[in-house]
């Protein structure tokens, strides 16, 4: 059977891991962080403690759990989801890992700067996948927007295709060892495609392109770069929290519903024990 991967270690990843696992699955979990759970503090209304628990403790606990069950939990970046021969190539700051099935469980950031008239130009110059798009603008000059390990990334993917490529930082301090510039960014601006990028003190610089790589890759991200639907910021799935691509489902607060643990840890039950029917019928 197949690896399934897991995007996100909150409740959902946690829960979807503890089924998918004890059904037999070798199971690997991608996060950064511990997601939204991570910066709540006390939790009084989720069932069985009498006086509530603080979050790290039920993070903590939910982690330990699925590692001593066998989940791999990979404490790395998830930059992107790409097709592959046997299913899904998960690119990672650990680098790449191969699975058969992977549950998105990472939240609901949505990774989009507030430049003016970007969606204007969303598919006609502003683009949120490196891999998925290089190839269109050979011979011309881009800019990656964002900071840290995500623009890093997909600066690494443009260099050797594009003419030009520098990374626009908005605000933020420049990455070691790259082209930037950290001017803030106010808007975007040209006709049919994009022309040019206006910066806040009035200055503006002729761009073909523009890949955004705000923050770390998340739900909204990985629907942009993979083709998954969305529909008002969420993805959206079956009953079987598959969404619209087969082989990938999706759990928690980046799908409709509560942003509750209670719904997570449910969302989690079902995406798991799915994923592992799914995997178990791959010849």
């Amino acid at each position: 059977m197949k690896d399934l991967l897991i995007i996100g270690s909150g409740p959902a990843g946690i829960s979807a891991a503890l089924y998918a696992v004890r059904g037999g699955a070798r199971v690997r979990i991608a996060a950064k962080d511990g997601g939204a759970l991570q910066k709540a503090d006390l939790i009084q209304n989720y069932y069985g403690f009498e006086h509530g628990v603080r979050a790290e403790a039920l993070l903590s606990a939910g982690v330990k759990q699925a590692e001593n069950l066998g989940a791999e939990i990979l404490h790395t970046e998830v930059f992107g989801i790409e097709f592959a021969a046997n299913g899904f190539r998960v690119k990672t700051g650990a680098g790449h890992l191969d699975a058969g099935a992977v549950i998105i469980a990472c939240g609901t950031a949505r990774n989009v700067p507030p430049i003016k008239n970007i969606e204007a130009f969303e598919g006609a110059g502003v683009s949120y996948c490196a891999v998925c798009d290089a190839f269109f603008y050979r011979g011309k000059k881009v800019a990656v927007i964002g900071g840290g390990a995500y623009a890093r990334s997909e600066y690494e993917e443009l260099k050797n295709v594009v003419e030009d490529v520098t990374v626009l930082t908005d605000g933020e301090a420049a990455i070691h060892g790259l082209p930037c510039n950290t001017k803030k960014i106010g808007a975007f601006e040209g006709g049919e495609t994009l022309k040019e990028i206006v910066f806040a003190d009035g200055s503006r610089e002729a761009y073909d392109g523009a890949f955004i790589a705000r923050g770390s890759a998340g739900a909204f991200a990985f629907a942009k770069k993979t083709g998954l639907e969305t529909k008002g910021g969420k993805l959206i799935t079956d009953e079987k929290r598959m969404t619209n691509i087969p082989g990938i489902f999706a759990a928690g607060d980046c799908i409709p519903g509560l942003q509750q643990i209670a719904k997570a840890v449910y969302d989690g039950m079902i995406a798991g024990t799915e994923a592992l029917k799914y995997l178990k019928a791959q010849k």
